[in-house]
């Protein structure tokens, strides 16, 4: 097929694969939230897990079977599952209202539609939204059918392992996942039923619920400030993994230097946290304020990887001083006198000193903290 051909591109994954076979691929659905400290690298595991998943399935256009999303404060449950907007026709043919689908009937749609592959919704920062209320009556259908709760069957359709427990109606995202074609919005067909494999036919008055095929993966930053609270309910629907807070001493990202001051980003972020998770610096919660390895990166200067100094101060010391620390209340850790008693006399210490010096005008630092930190310049 001509890909240069937009129609005929997207019109192809509109058309319904053989799915009239007993013998559908067998998908074991996943719902995870991946958390962890800022910059741990949550959403590039997430990333690599559903990856390895379409490459075991031979899906040549992965971006086709992922459809990413992210939660925030005024995110809500219409831009998650989809909402009506007026649609005005061409050539002054007046207005009608269509159903507008969000990222849950978007993917859906395309699981329903290709009931041989596997599709993945990925919500970015679940936590940082109302997840239930984003959610709202699609909540249940996170609950799923486990091997050992047999098929249950119903208005003639078999729902078997994988299938949500129960359906929710919703006359909108029926139409979308009957509509034939989302590519040309003057010509909108529905079909009379959508065949999932033999034992499922998808109708006009059928309930929505999340096949086999659709898993859901979500991040979670541990140390977002004026986030929601996923209750218990919520959360006992997903299974969760920590992502470990390590990164390679051998690593690029681990070497990379900060600026002029002679000190690699790993060397000192090593250092950060360990002062972070000392008990005499009082930080709350310090597990989850400690820093990821990725929590700033740097660029390609005359061939070297560096962080540059504004980066750095406006990134890194802002938040090890607004968040962190809580402007050095417990005085272990930025120098204490009257040079440095803002953010801005911080900032100011740091970028207008040269090498090294540039640490020691703003930390606290005896030569054993010196020597940590000035380890590539020892070797």
């Amino acid at each position: 097929m001509n890909r240069n051909d937009k129609k005929g591109f997207f019109d192809s994954f509109d058309e319904k694969k053989d799915t009239t076979v007993s013998n559908l691929s067998s998908f074991t659905p996943s719902q995870s939230i991946y958390y962890g400290v800022p910059g741990c690298g949550k959403s590039y595991e997430v990333n690599k897990v559903i990856n390895a998943e379409l490459d075991k399935y031979g899906v040549a256009d992965k971006e086709y079977h992922k459809v990413r999303c992210v939660f925030h404060p005024e995110y809500c449950n219409a831009d998650f599952v989809g909402q009506i907007y007026p649609y005005v026709k061409p050539d002054n043919g007046g207005v009608e209202y269509r159903f507008k689908p969000g990222p849950f009937a978007e993917i859906v749609r395309r699981a329903y539609r290709n009931p041989a592959e596997p599709f993945f919704l990925i919500i970015e920062e679940i936590n940082r939204g109302n997840a239930a209320a984003i959610f709202g009556e699609m909540f249940q259908l996170l609950d799923r059918i486990r091997p050992e709760d047999g098929p249950e069957e119903l208005s003639g359709n078999v729902y078997d392992t994988g299938w949500s427990s129960y359906g929710v109606t919703n006359i909108d995202v029926n139409a979308y996942i009957r509509q034939k074609s989302t590519d040309n919005p003057e010509k909108i067909e529905y079909d009379d039923s959508v065949p999932y494999g033999n034992e499922i036919k998808f109708i006009n008055n059928t309930a929505v619920r999340l096949p086999p095929n659709l898993s859901i993966y979500a991040t979670m930053n541990t140390n977002d400030q004026n986030v929601f609270t996923m209750d218990n309910a919520f959360q006992r629907r997903f299974k969760s993994k920590m992502i470990r807070n390590v990164l390679d001493e051998n690593s690029a990202q681990y070497k990379t230097e900060i600026d002029d001051t002679g000190v690699y980003w790993g060397d000192f972020r090593k250092w950060i946290n360990e002062k972070i998770l000392l008990p005499q610096t009082a930080v709350l919660k310090a597990d989850d304020k400690c820093l990821g390895g990725w929590f700033i990166t740097g660029e390609k200067i005359n061939g070297v990887d560096k962080i540059k100094k504004e980066d750095f101060a406006e990134k890194v010391l802002k938040y090890l001083w607004d968040d962190v620390f809580k402007r050095n209340k417990s005085g272990e850790i930025f120098v204490k006198d009257d040079k440095v008693n803002s953010l801005s006399d911080l900032i100011d210490a740091f970028e207008m000193s040269v090498g090294f010096e540039s640490f020691e005008k703003i930390f606290k630092m005896n030569d054993v903290d010196k020597a940590k930190l000035q380890k590539q310049a020892n070797t």
